[in-house]
């Protein structure tokens, strides 16, 4: 793998050496490939080897992830759940690491046709080893070694040839006994309970011999003796390499056992399978083991020591395994860490509390169970007098049978003052008052009063029951009693507050004074030191006591007014009147009715709730609604309605109408347009020109198909290089307004126009879907009707003039009446163009006189009016949204008029800047 790698040119000097040629001379040279012994070369190595993987990543997603997760330096492990999608892994993990130089050899798996793509001169060849079976014969099996495993492809399961590699010693020294213990090699832990004897073997030979090389006592070599044996007589193993059978589960739950003893603590971890019939399967995942330290440690630690072990290869399984476990459940026999896991690891001493606090991170309370220690299996780890494995490798059998028939606690388990932390002196705190003025919610108030009377109590009775933190490792859950003493303690505080010289008469068994507030009610202090009210049903049977004495309460005190928010909220902020009436039940509350309006007043969900819009004034007209004695159709306001159907030989395709007004006359210009498409507003502006001449300003809303125009208007506009050309359009530009993003009230002029056009076309609109040139044959019908409407007062006498339409402004005269009898000196008089210009005036003098008046008004007007300013916090009110989720923004930019009120405003929103109309901006006032 390393000489495939070269190195650039500029570090190849970190890899120089000096040679001696046969001819005695000294020559140097330089390595240009990676060299074994390089501390950087796995390193690089490995790097080349992900970083050629990840260039292969789109095209062959699987192969590299195979490649950067299932490689051990130059040796590929994959597993596959079918034959096919392992033969085409192999050959793009073959194939992608030859486009890097590296090539795989040694092929081998335990499905020959998964290895199909791949040249058979690549497999592995000399996989023929000589096992002995328990008869003494010989059998040729495949054995491939595994990262330091024996795998049988064939049978695929894993195995150790432990008689032939470790035979018995002729002497037994300290040297000798640790190099046949380290040559063991049991990476997943299949083998812990030989190897941790092993381990404490070697842990008590230490002790006693000092030199490597001495005899070892007698003692101690009888012991090794055992050992050697025990390991030989497990020959031979084989334990599958796959966890899961052919079946699919249905849940794979991780359980993991932990023990300890005076001299080791191990844990062990299986996977259980539950299949669709019901039937379970366990597998060995792994385990871990460690001797106990030579300094002497209590049991319950070491059984502390099992339990974090056990989390922290819980943690391993489920972060290097694919698939992920449905349910964990940590075993363990000890009820002391049983009962330190599920209590409040502070109160402990600092070896157990920091072990403590890890394991609490890791998992949950729920997954720790106890088991009987006959039927832990990590205890098989930890006692020298096991003999068997069968146990360790098939797992416990009642993790076998139905949940209900596992080994549940025989009695409560509790904690007891072994470990805790020892205090000097005993504590006395009295309960002291909180201020009001720091909350802003009843709850808090109440469980931080509820915590105080809890911590005092904790101090006084000294209690370290368990069932007080079952469910909250870390914090000791709060009594119904300590919220019922806080709230209790609270409206005691307010009744001091408020009612202190009542009080002071009460308790002296004196009456009240006459000018007090309470001399209506009827005061009296009963057993439990509140103030209750009394009054004519005190004899009421079943009735409860705050019905007949309810408690007297100010609804001006600080507490009480949180305490009446507490209600308003859980009236789900609607009518007053439930939470008065609600209150009412219980408490005799003085100024309630005024204390729940001004609270629900001051609630800000309410009042962002039914904050509304301001309108701002109406402003005045624009410019072009007003330019008289121009051209029609110099002024244009632009819209677009439809669908409308249209037969297409035999289909039947949709058709838009664009609508054209001038701003001053009114009158309309009705275009087909083929679809919404920026070309077809060009195409549609470019006949509208034609016939009507260039307009100076065009008006129209936010729409995407004049949104394009416009742009590629500005596009058109900077192409041209022509004099003449550019002179005509510096004298006929056209400027393209928009009006703001949803503001159609601000394109009422064309808006009422378009509902005129539709209401026409309806009516003479006999078919569902005609052909496209009686469409334009139709709207052509309905402009000439719209254009004849009257702009002014209809008169009806004969006397006066007839009314001024858009069509006096077009054609000279109303185009739907009559044409007026003219001559042929008509045509020849040479003061015809001066009459056509006189009566073009007169038509544009009745404008000014009969129709501009009529747009005078303004409407209504606030004077209470408040602009937007850059900086508020608003609402965008959208009318297809609830309002719970309208967008909330801060103003960034306000575009106020001329005279000063700002009717468009830019909103920053988390969806970007928003430009909206004022009366669609809702200002948030989060004033108290």
């Amino acid at each position: 793998m390393f000489p495939q790698i070269k190195i650039r040119e500029e570090d190849r000097d970190c890899q120089r050496y000096i040679w001696h040629s046969p001819d005695g001379q000294l020559k140097e040279f330089r390595m240009s490939s990676l060299i074994f012994g390089a501390s950087a070369s796995p390193f690089t190595a490995i790097y080349i080897k992900n970083r050629n993987a990840k260039d292969f990543q789109d095209k062959y997603p699987n192969a590299a992830e195979s490649i950067i997760r299932d490689h051990y330096m130059d040796d590929f492990l994959g597993s596959c759940d079918d034959l096919d999608t392992a033969a085409r892994l192999a050959a793009d993990v073959q194939f992608v690491h030859q486009q890097c130089g590296f090539e795989m050899r040694s092929w081998v798996s335990n499905a020959p046709e998964a290895l199909k793509f791949i040249p058979v001169e690549l497999h592995k060849t000399n996989t023929t080893d000589v096992d002995l079976n328990l008869d003494g014969g010989a059998q040729k099996k495949a054995d491939v070694r595994v990262l330091g495993m024996h795998w049988n492809p064939r049978d695929d399961t894993f195995g150790f040839k432990i008689d032939i590699d470790i035979p018995l010693p002729s002497k037994f020294t300290k040297r000798q006994v640790l190099r046949d213990l380290m040559r063991v090699y049991d990476p997943l832990g299949l083998l812990q309970p030989i190897v941790t004897r092993g381990k404490i073997l070697f842990q008590r030979t230490w002790r006693l011999v000092s030199s490597w090389d001495a005899l070892l006592p007698p003692s101690e070599r009888e012991q090794w003796e055992e050992w050697y044996r025990r390991i030989k007589s497990i020959h031979p193993i084989s334990i599958p390499r796959s966890y899961k059978l052919i079946a699919k589960c249905v849940t794979q739950e991780l359980h993991v056992f932990t023990d300890a003893s005076e001299v080791a603590y191990a844990c062990v971890a299986y996977w259980r399978f539950t299949f669709v019939d019901g039937t379970t399967h366990l597998a060995l995942i792994g385990s871990k083991s460690r001797v106990a330290p030579l300094k002497s440690a209590s049991i319950p630690r070491l059984e502390l020591q099992a339990a974090l072990l056990g989390v922290r290869l819980a943690g391993t399984i489920c972060s290097e395994h694919r698939g992920q476990a449905s349910r964990r459940v940590f075993w363990c026999d000890s009820k002391t860490v049983l009962a330190w896991v599920r209590s409040d690891s502070r109160k402990y001493k600092a070896f157990v509390s920091h072990r403590l606090g890890e394991i609490a991170e890791q998992t949950h309370v729920d997954e720790w169970r106890w088991v009987p220690s006959a039927l832990n299996v990590a205890d098989d780890a930890t006692r020298s007098n096991s003999v068997s494995l069968d146990r360790w490798w098939l797992g416990p059998s009642f993790l076998n049978q139905v949940e209900e028939a596992w080994p549940r606690e025989t009695d409560q388990i509790t904690s007891t003052d072994e470990e805790m932390k020892t205090s000097e002196k005993a504590v006395n705190i009295n309960c002291v008052a909180l201020s009001s003025e720091r909350f802003s919610d009843w709850r808090r108030l109440l469980r931080t009063t509820a915590r105080v009377f809890q911590f005092t109590r904790l101090l006084r009775e000294r209690e370290t029951r368990a069932a007080d933190t079952i469910g909250c490792p870390g914090l000791r859950p709060l009594l119904a009693r300590d919220v019922k003493n806080a709230e209790l303690y609270l409206l005691k505080q307010t009744q001091r507050d408020s009612f202190a010289e009542e009080l002071d008469c009460l308790m002296q068994n004196k009456d009240i004074p006459k000018r007090s507030r309470l001399n209506k009610l009827a005061p009296k202090l009963c057993q439990d030191g509140l103030l209750r009210a009394t009054g004519r049903i005190s004899s009421a049977p079943e009735v409860a006591i705050e019905a007949k004495e309810p408690i007297i309460l100010d609804g001006r005190h600080p507490t009480i007014r949180l305490f009446i928010s507490r209600y308003h909220i859980w009236a789900l902020h609607g009518n007053n009147e439930t939470v008065v009436n609600e209150l009412r039940q219980r408490f005799a509350i003085l100024h309630l009715r005024p204390a729940v309006r001004s609270i629900a007043s001051r609630c800000r969900v309410c009042r962002m709730r039914k904050a509304t819009p301001t309108v701002p004034p109406i402003g005045d007209l624009p410019m072009e609604r007003l330019q008289h004695h121009h051209r029609p159709f110099s002024f244009v306001g632009l819209d677009y309605f439809g669908p409308v159907d249209v037969a297409v030989r035999r289909s039947r395709e949709k058709r838009y109408v664009a609508l054209f007004t001038c701003l001053v006359t009114r009158a309309v210009h009705l275009e087909v347009v083929g679809n919404l498409s920026a070309d077809s507003a060009i195409m549609a502006l470019r006949r509208f020109i034609a016939r009507r001449g260039c307009p100076t300003k065009i008006l129209s809303d936010n729409g995407t198909a004049f949104v394009g125009a416009n742009r590629l208007l500005k596009e058109a506009w900077a192409e041209i290089d022509h004099t003449y050309i550019r002179n005509f359009a510096a004298a006929n530009n056209i400027e393209w307004e928009f009006i703001p993003p949803a503001s159609p009230f601000m394109g009422g002029t064309w808006e009422r126009l378009v509902r005129s056009v539709k209401r026409g076309l309806a009516v003479v609109l006999k078919e569902r879907a005609p052909r496209e040139e009686v469409l334009a044959t139709l709207l052509a019908e309905v402009e000439q009707v719209v254009n004849a409407r009257p702009l002014t007062h209809v008169p009806v006498s004969h006397d006066e003039a007839p009314a001024l339409t858009p069509n006096h402004f077009l054609s000279g005269a109303n185009a739907c009446l009559p044409a007026p009898a003219s001559t042929e000196s008509d045509l020849i008089s040479r003061q015809n163009w001066k009459k056509a210009v006189r009566l073009a005036d007169q038509f544009w003098s009745r404008w000014v006189k009969e129709y501009l008046p009529d747009l005078l008004p303004r409407g209504l007007s606030s004077n209470q009016h408040r602009n937007l300013n850059i900086g508020d916090l608003v609402f965008i009110a959208d009318g297809n949204l609830p309002r719970s989720v309208w967008p909330r923004g801060r103003v960034e930019k306000v575009f106020p008029g001329k005279d000063g009120i700002v009717r468009v405003a830019d909103v920053r929103t988390s969806a970007g800047v928003l430009r909206r109309p004022a009366r669609k901006i809702v200002k948030l006032d989060l004033s108290p």
